[in-house]
């Protein structure tokens, strides 16, 4: 408006020459022309907040693994860059905050977060998360300690020895109904059951593959343990999504970006090279 009367000459011309009669209240030009900044201001600011508040807010939330750290304030991992990737044009804002993970499953069900983008599908969790198409498939294997290696085909196998596991870890449906009929016990994290496979307290470990191997090498146990041929079970990545959380209307578009980047081979390139990372540099806190 201002930059208008600018084109036409002076501002404060342009209103001190305005007609005046004893129904018209003549003020002082730069008294009317602060009242017309101090409008523009407001205006821009306004248009400014609702632009911002326009954006849909994405809480998401996941314990610090290969795929998410935190480094300083900031989260950052190939989850992160494959969520931006997957909302790139959408006006969509991605708030992550690493959280333990039964804090995480909490915030789901009451709907306080409205995702956690790695995570296995379970039915017991199909009740409070709707899952997305699959996005990466991550083997479970049995690990034993080094030298102490036996046939293991089914299940079965298994009967009548001692096994470990990280307690809340899930393997497969398959496997949980089955562990009424091994004599298992479940442990807090895989530093545990490194420690139990060295010390030889356990027959076996049952652990995702990825995972497993980084803490081991890591913590110097690589030559300690040794792992089975067969996976006990191979179990897919999901975007998980809160019931209660209004996010559901995007699971198409999630889907459909998945399905194209798995299509053409990005989400494979990532998970290798996810892997690859952090078996040389980083730390996975399970």
């Amino acid at each position: 408006m201002l930059e208008e009367y600018r084109k036409r000459g002076d501002a404060r011309r342009s209103f001190n020459t305005l007609p005046h009669d004893d129904n018209f209240h003549s003020y002082p030009s730069r008294r009317t022309e602060g009242m017309i900044k101090k409008i523009l201001y407001a205006t821009m600011v306004y248009l400014c907040t609702m632009s911002m508040c326009s954006a849909d807010t994405l809480k998401i939330s996941f314990p610090q693994s290969i795929w998410v750290q935190k480094r300083g304030d900031t989260v950052t991992g190939p989850i992160i860059d494959l969520l931006n990737e997957i909302f790139e044009g959408v006006d969509v804002i991605v708030a992550p905050e690493i959280l333990p993970w039964a804090r995480a499953i909490s915030r789901m069900k009451s709907g306080e977060i409205d995702m956690i983008p790695v995570i296995f599908y379970t039915p017991e969790r199909a009740r409070y998360i709707e899952f997305s198409a699959p996005y990466a498939d991550v083997p479970a294997s049995i690990f034993v300690p080094f030298g102490k290696v036996f046939p293991f085909t089914t299940l079965d196998d298994l009967k009548g020895k001692r096994g470990v596991m990280v307690r809340r870890d899930s393997i497969s449906t398959e496997f949980k109904a089955f562990e009424i009929n091994l004599n298992i016990s479940k442990v807090a994290t895989y530093e545990q059951l490194l420690k139990m496979l060295a010390a030889k307290r356990a027959d076996y470990a049952v652990a995702a593959q990825h995972g497993f191997l980084i803490e081991a090498k890591k913590l110097g146990y690589s030559g300690k343990i040794e792992m089975l041929p067969k996976p006990v079970a191979s179990r897919s990545l999901h975007f998980g999504i809160s019931k209660k959380s209004s996010f559901l209307t995007y699971l198409p578009l999630i889907n459909t970006k998945l399905e194209q980047l798995r299509s053409d081979g990005t989400i494979d390139r990532m998970v290798k090279r996810t892997i690859q990372m952090a078996a040389e540099h980083e730390t996975l806190t399970k």
